[in-house]
């Protein structure tokens, strides 16, 4: 199963690329423990973000993502195939995983994974970490 896009996303994205002033803002990625069905209307408020337990929010940091590929889908991957990883200290209930802007919690993508249930020593991880856009 593949992210979804968010319409408020794809909006700051569309301006950052278009706008003088425009600067993209920093983003980061969390994992949620609702059961939330990802639709491009998706917002910040309609996730449940974990704080605990080693499931806490990782900045996405811009240097670590590689370069867009020219094919289709157009793709850039974070962290080459390491992916993203968290190190589960607890129990905690996760349905997936999005990724949102630091400033302005406006969601740019989120996948739910269905229901995973994770225990002290587990280990959440995305690997790869894979934005894609289709060529239309």
């Amino acid at each position: 199963m593949a992210a979804t896009w968010c319409k408020e996303g794809l909006r700051e994205a569309a301006d950052a690329l278009v706008k003088d002033n425009a600067t993209p803002e920093d983003k980061e990625i969390f994992l949620f423990s609702n059961d939330q069905t990802i639709t491009a209307s998706t917002v910040n408020a309609d996730l449940t973000e974990i704080t605990t337990n080693g499931g806490e929010k990782q900045d996405l940091t811009k240097a670590t993502w590689d370069a867009a590929t020219d094919t289709d889908p157009v793709a850039s991957r974070y962290n080459g195939a390491t992916g993203v990883s968290w190190s589960i200290t607890g129990d905690l209930s996760i349905y997936g995983w999005a990724i949102r802007g630091k400033t302005s919690n406006k969601i740019y993508c989120a996948e739910n994974w269905d229901l995973k249930s994770v225990h002290n020593g587990d280990t959440v991880q995305i690997q790869p970490l894979d934005l894609k856009f289709d060529i239309v």
